[in-house]
């Protein structure tokens, strides 16, 4: 039976008239951050502001910092468009995934990773390759309570694998056309939690794909498009606004700048190309990545990408063996750039797109796959059914199938 809307248009209405009461007007916070941000000139005075919140009486900043001297940058600059090098190689993978099944009395998942390699300024056909992995055997499919694995669980193996293929195609491309630039569709600063299985593994295994990218020289980057929900210079211009007995007592959040983004800061300061200063994220996290390695701590940007139609803001994260390279970084830009202007009025990099559409598993593929693996049990057990039968997930198959009409 379909949902029936005639059934929702009160409550529909009386959404609509708390939607009218709502306060979406920020221009006057607005108006307050891009008076801190202009005003934050002084990289000394931020960086003492960052040291006080950084001891152990003062805790719980979540918000951005200046990178250290000498490559630290003033917060309130922005930084044009620079000029594109004539030839690079750009890499880009995404990953796409089918959860398990407990109805299977195998289950199994599957991870898939697209990758896909365009060559800036040079007549070579882009390379591109689906790499799907089935894992069933049951020691893989089930944790150490015989339970299966989680849907995170599999979210963080389907990560591991996107930044060890980006590893393993920088590598062998290493000698091709310099900058070498790998992009990865989402923040650089993974983390497995302990709910997940095998979470220190899953972790090592992503440092070391860290390491492999740094050997092969490449201008790492982590893409996130429309950031919204990122508030780290937000809470850094409400930490400078501050006094030091305030930040030893106030919540060192949004404060006076609640309901602001970053996106909406960036928006109004930034014209179509430029980027804003290069920052670090002020977390434990990511000074347990810094720990493992100076090279390994995660720096990001903000940029107003075009497509010559449309607008958008970025956050671009990278490790500090790039931040600190200011070539790289020009390079980066302005490759990025020149990407998000590649597919008419989408303001997003081609090379992400394509890597999306190798990696994306669809409902027919999942279909397909099952009725390859129900042929492989017909093969080998003709009298066990591979799903286990569930009387209510039958009736729900015949209340939803297509139904055909018959005339008598």
């Amino acid at each position: 039976m379909a949902l029936e809307f005639n059934k929702l248009v009160d409550q529909l209405h009386k959404m609509g008239r708390m939607i009218q009461e709502l306060d979406f007007d920020v221009s006057d916070r607005l108006q307050i951050a891009i008076q801190r941000l202009y005003a934050a000139d002084d990289l000394n005075a931020i960086h003492e502001r960052i040291d006080m919140v950084r001891r152990p009486d003062v805790s719980g900043y979540r918000g951005a910092a200046p990178l250290d001297a000498p490559h630290h940058e003033r917060i309130c600059d922005t930084f044009s468009p620079p000029s594109a090098p004539p030839g690079a190689t750009i890499l880009a993978v995404d990953g796409s995934q089918i959860y398990p099944n407990e109805r299977w009395r195998v289950p199994y998942f599957l991870t898939n990773v697209g990758l896909f390699v365009y060559f800036h300024g040079q007549e070579h056909t882009p390379i591109q390759a689906t790499l799907p992995k089935l894992t069933y055997h049951p020691d893989r499919v089930r944790d150490k309570n015989k339970r299966v694995l989680t849907n995170r669980t599999i979210d963080a193996l389907r990560t591991t694998r996107e930044i060890e293929e980006l590893g393993k195609a920088a590598w062998e491309l290493r000698e091709q056309a310099r900058p070498l630039v790998a992009l990865y569709d989402n923040h650089l600063l993974f983390w497995a939690n302990e709910d997940v299985t095998g979470h220190t593994e899953l972790m090592r295994k992503y440092h070391g794909s860290l390491v492999h990218l740094h050997d092969s020289r490449s201008i790492l980057a982590g893409y996130v498009d429309n950031p919204t929900r990122s508030r780290l210079v937000i809470r850094l211009l409400h930490l400078m606004s501050l006094s030091e007995e305030e930040v030893r007592s106030s919540e060192l959040g949004a404060g006076d700048l609640e309901g602001l983004s970053d996106v909406d800061l960036f928006n109004a300061v930034l014209a179509p190309g430029e980027r804003s200063a290069l920052m670090v994220q002020n977390s434990p996290r990511n000074l347990a990545y810094k720990k493992r390695g100076e090279n390994y701590e995660i720096a990001f940007f903000y940029i107003k990408v075009t497509s010559g139609y449309q607008n958008a803001i970025a956050r671009i994260d990278l490790p500090m063996w790039v931040a600190r390279d200011t070539q790289a970084v020009d390079d980066l830009h302005a490759l990025l750039l020149m990407q998000c202007a590649m597919q008419g009025r989408n303001p997003y990099p081609y090379v992400l797109t394509r890597a999306d559409e190798l990696a994306v598993v669809s409902s027919k593929d999942k279909a397909k796959l099952e009725e390859m693996i129900r042929l492989e049990w017909r093969l080998n057990q003709p009298n066990m059914d591979p799903l286990v039968f569930s009387a209510k997930g039958f009736g729900k198959q015949i209340a939803r199938s297509n139904k055909r009409l018959h005339e008598i």
